[in-house]
């Protein structure tokens, strides 16, 4: 057996070890199961976070981008990201952590007491994060096809029936420990490539000037219009404070000062992980590998060229922690979106803790293998894939969560018709023809807006205990260990 593949089955074997130890706990109650039971410290949750967003389009997709589109259209993408951690950290993190549940929707639901919102909500998390996984499982898929020699398809399934296996078994502590480590081999693999190939060349200028002289497009404006740059910028800011999978780890914080700190040094991990991938791997891919017909094998390319099979076993297993890591996450809030946040809540007591057990095992499974399917046929570029399927969270979902915690005149009138308003304007725009790939979000986030200050002004006003309960996620006090359990609801509701 070639050293590739038992660095892969060592590392796969121990995410599915992980899984069956963390089971022990997961499985006892729902704070274990859906937030690690609110006890993960600020670094594990920094990495965690980190990578959970750099999925396989932050490895195999950005890179592929680049190599196709230019640095200058990638950068506009991905620096939407690193503005989005600032803001979730400045004005999501810390009342939501007060707030203390387990998902995006349990605030939306509480802050608008409305079925469109309990409906809505979870639905738009499964359709867009089930196109969100598909993308993922094509980066698993060719970078096991090019650099082990295993078929795309037979690839495809293995990788899923671990992620799905590990995720279904050990919940939210599963996924934050594989998490770390696959985090951890992510950073290691691509700064200690970039690093590698400075120093084959002579010097980061060196390389990037080899890159220009083979391709001068690299560092050129893009082509396509400047709403599409300008619309991928605006959905990723407008996505990271809200995303179900990175507000799910906000809950999973030991108090509100952590999991500000955790958003904070993630994207520092984040940011480098990117720029080493786009100003120094795609530069040497351009220069030693011009003429790729698939854009997303640009990193399999120079780590077949360039490197030793150990090196390259590492390589398959840091481009699957990507995928994995992402993809366990995903897994994770569209279980939530269906047993807690629509059985859950639909059928109430009615419903008990182990029949919802069952339908988590179900809804990981069922999901992942519809994705798997899905993905034997995968899209090109899959970071442009993916980042339009997030698009419709950030327009339906930021103005409602922003207003609710923020602005007193925020009412049920207002968020509903935001998160409606967004959804529907963005969904129209992004099937019209024609249309600029990625601008929609530029129509909907403002329509959002929009609906929330014309429901603000005209509709009725917010009861004012349910107000009282917002303003107090603001108070300031001891959040030292703050939240160990999930509290008391804190927001009054009323049925409409």
């Amino acid at each position: 057996m070639a050293v590739e593949h038992v660095v892969v089955i060592l590392y796969l074997g121990a995410c599915v070890g992980i899984g069956v130890w963390a089971s022990r706990r997961s499985l006892a109650s729902a704070d274990d199961y859906w937030v690690a039971g609110r006890s993960v410290g600020t670094w594990v949750n920094a990495m965690a976070i980190m990578a959970s967003l750099a999925s396989g389009g932050s490895i195999i997709g950005v890179m592929g981008l680049a190599y196709a589109q230019g640095i200058p259209a990638t950068l506009a993408l991905f620096a939407g990201a690193v503005v989005g951690f600032p803001i979730a950290s400045v004005l999501v993190a810390r009342p939501l952590r007060r707030f203390g549940r387990f998902t995006i929707t349990d605030f939306l639901t509480e802050r608008y007491p409305h079925k469109v919102v309990r409906l809505l909500v979870p639905t738009l998390i499964i359709l867009s994060f089930t196109v969100y996984i598909v993308a993922q499982m094509k980066a698993a898929g060719i970078t096991a096809q090019v650099l082990l020699g295993i078929p795309y398809e037979t690839a495809l399934t293995l990788a899923t029936l671990v992620f799905v296996l590990y995720v279904s078994v050990g919940g939210m502590l599963a996924v934050t420990w594989t998490d770390l480590v696959q985090g951890v081999l992510m950073v290691a693999v691509v700064l200690g490539t970039a690093a590698a190939l400075v120093i084959q060349v002579g010097s980061p200028g060196e390389l990037l000037d080899q890159a220009v002289a083979v391709a001068p497009a690299l560092g050129a404006a893009p082509k396509h219009p400047i709403t599409t740059d300008l619309g991928s910028f605006v959905i990723w800011a407008a996505a990271v404070p809200v995303i179900p999978h990175v507000v799910m780890r906000v809950y999973t914080a030991k108090n509100p000062d952590s999991a500000r700190l955790s958003l904070n040094i993630a994207m520092l991990f984040y940011s480098a992980l990117v720029l080493a991938a786009v100003f120094l791997i795609v530069p040497f891919a351009k220069a030693h590998h011009p003429g790729l017909e698939d854009a997303d094998q640009v990193f399999l390319a120079v780590m077949r060229s360039e490197f030793g099979p150990a090196i390259r076993g590492l390589a398959v297993a840091a481009v699957l922690a990507a995928v994995m890591s992402t993809t366990d996450a995903l897994l994770l809030a569209v279980s939530s979106a269906v047993a807690h946040d629509l059985i859950g809540k639909g059928f109430g007591a009615r419903v008990g803790p182990r029949t919802l057990g069952r339908v988590n095992v179900v809804v990981v499974w069922v999901v992942g293998l519809v994705a798997m399917f899905l993905a034997y046929d995968p899209p090109a570029l899959i970071t442009v894939f993916y980042s339009a399927a997030i698009g419709v969270l950030g327009a339906s979902l930021l103005v409602p969560v922003l207003a609710g915690l923020w602005w007193r005149r925020a009412n049920l009138a207002g968020g509903v018709a935001a998160l409606v308003v967004g959804a529907v304007v963005y969904l129209t725009v992004q099937l019209v023809p024609g249309t600029p790939k990625l601008s929609a979000i530029l129509f909907a986030l403002p329509a959002s807006a929009l609906a929330m200050v014309l429901g603000g002004f005209f509709g009725r006003p917010d009861p004012a205990e349910r107000l009282a309960a917002i303003a107090a996620l603001h108070q300031d006090q001891d959040d030292e260990g703050a939240g160990t359990s999930a509290p008391a609801p804190v927001v009054a509701t009323e049925k409409v």
